[in-house]
């Protein structure tokens, strides 16, 4: 069963274009997950619903992974070093915060 996640919360910089952000990041979702241990990933763009004229659009990255984050980081930063990944010139600029999660009690559905 996959119960462990990913998130990755990004904020693309200024002068990349939504289009060019996203093509990018989808690219760089799926050569992420060719390394073992993860089973999937979805992007998403995120808009505020509540917030300030100055809120940001963010874009969310959800990773689907068994088994520990070292497992998939370790070869994940090998392919990093050796080149094997896409990195623009720009990707220092992006900010971003991650957080791996791992479930504190079960899978909860509606009662009916």
């Amino acid at each position: 069963m996959i119960n462990n996640v990913y998130l990755v919360f990004s904020e693309k910089p200024d002068h990349i274009s939504h289009d060019d952000y996203h093509a990018w990041y989808a690219k760089h979702a799926q050569e992420n997950i060719q390394s073992p241990g993860f089973v999937s990933a979805q992007r998403y763009r995120v808009r505020e619903t509540k917030g300030g004229p100055d809120a940001v659009e963010q874009h969310l990255s959800i990773y689907e992974h068994e088994g520990s984050v070292s497992r998939w980081r370790t070869d994940l930063d090998a392919r990093i070093a050796r080149g094997e990944l896409d990195i623009p010139d720009w990707f220092s600029q992006i900010k971003f915060r991650s957080w791996t999660c791992e479930p504190t009690g079960p899978l909860l559905l509606p009662q009916r």
